[in-house]
């Protein structure tokens, strides 16, 4: 019995035309071939896009038709056919009185190949009865289509022929978000430099030698000081600060409206031994003092004071208190990586997730990975490279009052090393997709011999055609169009087989994947944070390394990507109607 489905497609593809001879032979060709190549098409999941119909009524007089092309296409399926060998890939395309092909606007690119020199006619045809005066002729090749390609293409219904593209309505969106994006993750970068500028300036407050900023900074501590004293009156008082007030209040000024500090060469020393012990009393105040004056002088003015106020509410750390957040800076980065994703998505194919849809019109999981292990490891890295970058200018005589030796810029070491845990995930992240393009074209052999050679001399591994594991597949589910691509594709088979049930091994993957990005994400949000004795203590970088992750973390991520390249590795079968009767 033929496959009702490739009945309905040679029905619904050749219905409508004659052989112009009147040649019944002809007109059985034509439906061998479409026969053959519907075949093809529904294994590789392409059949919905060639015209179908359903049988004729009974007593119609189409109904004798219908029955002799029932008998070719069951002589083709059961390997009966006895006229000439069949092509790999066929067209139907209306030519012109001289027998070429009409080439009034240029060919799509579906049928392209039928002005080529080892194209062969099947034979010519005529719609009806020939009234309209177009002719068409069914061309032949030994040159089978690619995999994401359909064999079959038709003037006549349309099948295989490309649709009038419409104008992408999200185009303007896509280019604001991804403006918008670009610009989020520059200030987002430029904001870390920022931070990390403004402090090394506050550090190199500490050891100044120019009378202007010592001044100045020793007007801070004293200001401080009174500030500290009237919080907290019955507080212990630092040494450093009875140095600079005169009864826990401020001192005089002069003529000249100038604070008379008659220690500042001793509160000067004490400031410039902070560095090298930064739990000295008084250096806690004295830091907090220097990054005012720091800030006061950088070019860090109204957007990074709006932007260090947002990331002191989110992260509750101020720079009153001395410690510093890099939290804004890294979630602008993160925004900004994630809206470009989204305006490429919209952009290419309509869709917020159009990053993540694979050539089959499918949501990949592996895509998925790749873009969440991106963003957040690549907006970590670069929020603490960018900082240890601004910060680099403690490099000589701050960095030697910390006891570190006068580094030199080029031995500061301002980009973080990656540890093993992290390039791993990063690796697994990007391998897996590989190994996954790998497997996925054994899956799409197009017949039912098992080829064990790899088919043509340029070693194309999507002409394989044996299976890794089990009986050959059935071949993967492909869709039309982006529009039809679901997030709930992350989480079902890719197969025909199985494409509408739940793969557990991909569900497996996308919980541990989840718990581990987010996992990382908490680390990076955590290290954002900076205390002051650290600041004050530093000899060079402040990030000196992405968080190392440890082994168990590796063999997580090791263990889930396995399982689910083997369960993709293993072909799906449907359930035979006696299985299914036991399982009933």
């Amino acid at each position: 019995m033929a496959d009702t489905d490739v009945l309905a497609v040679v029905w619904g593809e050749t219905n409508r035309v004659t052989s112009k001879d009147g040649s019944n032979a002809t007109l059985a060709r034509l439906e061998a071939v479409v026969a053959k190549l519907a075949a093809l098409a529904k294994k590789r999941g392409f059949d919905s896009n060639l015209s179908k119909l359903p049988p004729p009524r009974v007593g119609s007089q189409e109904a004798l038709r219908y029955q002799k092309m029932m008998v070719t296409v069951e002589a083709v399926e059961g390997g009966t056919w006895s006229g000439a060998a069949l092509p790999a890939r066929a067209a139907i395309w209306e030519i012109t009185i001289n027998g070429s092909p009409r080439l009034d606007q240029p060919l799509p690119k579906a049928v392209s190949w039928i002005t080529d020199q080892d194209v062969a006619s099947g034979g010519d045809f005529v719609v009806g009865d020939g009234s309209d005066g177009r002719l068409y002729r069914l061309f032949e090749t030994e040159k089978a289509a690619s995999d994401h390609q359909l064999p079959f293409a038709s003037a006549v219904t349309g099948s295989g022929m490309p649709e009038p593209e419409a104008a992408n309505p999200f185009r303007k969106i896509a280019w604001a978000i991804g403006i918008t994006a670009a610009v989020v993750f520059v200030l987002g970068g430029a904001l870390s430099v920022w931070t990390g500028r403004s402090l090394s300036d506050a550090r190199n407050l500490l050891v100044t030698t120019n009378p202007t900023y010592q001044y100045e900074l020793l007007t801070a501590v004293t200001e401080f000081c009174a500030v500290d004293y009237k919080a907290f009156p019955d507080g212990a008082q630092s040494a450093v600060c009875g140095k600079l007030l005169e009864g826990n209040e401020l001192p005089s000024k002069n003529s000249e409206e100038r604070y008379d500090f008659s220690q500042a060469v001793s509160v000067l020393a004490d400031a410039k031994s902070c560095p090298a012990a930064p739990s000295k009393d008084g250096c806690n105040t004295i830091w907090r003092a220097a990054i005012v004056v720091g800030q006061k002088h950088s070019w860090k003015a109204g957007l990074f004071q709006f932007l260090n106020d947002t990331s002191a509410s989110l992260s509750g750390v101020t720079s009153a208190a001395g410690s510093a957040s890099v939290l804004v800076s890294f979630l602008m980065l993160v925004c900004g990586i994630a809206g470009l994703t989204v305006a490429l998505g919209l952009g290419t194919k309509q869709r917020v997730a159009g990053v993540w849809i694979d050539t089959r019109n499918r949501v990949s999981l592996a895509r998925a990975q790749v873009t969440l292990w991106t963003a957040v490891a690549l907006a970590g890295y670069t929020t603490f490279a960018l900082f240890n970058v601004g910060f680099a200018g403690i490099a000589g005589a701050a960095a030697a009052s910390a006891g570190g030796g006068a580094l030199g810029i080029s031995t500061f070491g301002a980009f973080p090393a990656i540890p093993a845990s992290v390039a791993a995930a990063l690796g697994i992240a990007a391998v897996s997709p590989m190994l996954s393009a790998l497997i996925l074209p054994t899956k799409d052999a197009t017949g039912n011999k098992v080829d064990l050679a790899i088919r043509g001399s340029d070693g194309d591994l999507r002409r394989r055609g044996a299976p890794f594991f089990g009986a050959e597949s059935e071949g993967l589910e492909k869709r039309a169009s982006p529009r039809l691509a679901s997030i709930a594709d992350i989480f079902m088979g890719e197969e025909i087989a199985n494409a509408d049930t739940v793969d557990v091994s991909r569900l497996q993957n996308v919980v541990i994947t989840t718990t581990l990005v987010l996992g990382f994400f908490s680390i990076l949000v955590a290290m954002t944070t900076v205390g002051a004795d650290q600041l004050i203590g530093a000899k060079a970088v402040i990030f000196t390394s992405l968080p190392e992750l440890g082994a168990t973390f590796t063999a997580l991520l090791v263990a889930s990507h396995t399982t689910y390249l083997i369960s993709k590795a293993h072909d799906a079968q449907p359930l035979n109607p006696l299985d299914q009767q036991v399982d009933s």
